[in-house]
């Protein structure tokens, strides 16, 4: 619940920011959104890092028009502040989102290796 809180109140606050002077990249955001809500439904466990990675890739490298970047880390910064940055799993978080931002492999990285059954071609948690 405090992980969609904190979802909600940043699209709030992305919605508000849009209407007036539009800082922020809606694509991106939806981007994240989608990947966050795929990362629910999915269920699937060691596979967090795999959906923050490719949320990030997708919000910089799946949009068009400006602040692609700005935006996924934005939206990333305020997640993990909301719960609780600090500690070593909101560093790997960090880790993951950042390197979706830079353009890294997500699969390759963060499925197979972190023993996550997540298929992104049939959208299943299976191996």
């Amino acid at each position: 619940m405090k992980t969609s809180a904190a979802f909600l109140f940043c699209f709030v606050l992305i919605g508000l920011v849009a209407d007036s002077m539009c800082y922020l990249n809606p694509c991106s955001a939806g981007k994240m959104w989608d990947n966050y809500n795929k990362m629910k439904a999915a269920d699937c466990i060691n596979c967090d890092k795999y959906f923050h990675c490719q949320g990030n890739y997708e919000a910089v490298y799946n949009c068009g028009g400006i602040l692609q970047r700005q935006t996924a880390e934005a939206i990333s910064n305020l997640r993990e502040w909301y719960q609780g940055s600090g500690t070593a799993d909101s560093a790997a978080d960090q880790a993951a989102n950042l390197f979706g931002r830079n353009g890294g492999n997500c699969a390759s990285t963060y499925l197979k290796k972190a023993n996550c059954a997540w298929n992104p071609a049939t959208g299943k948690c299976a191996w």
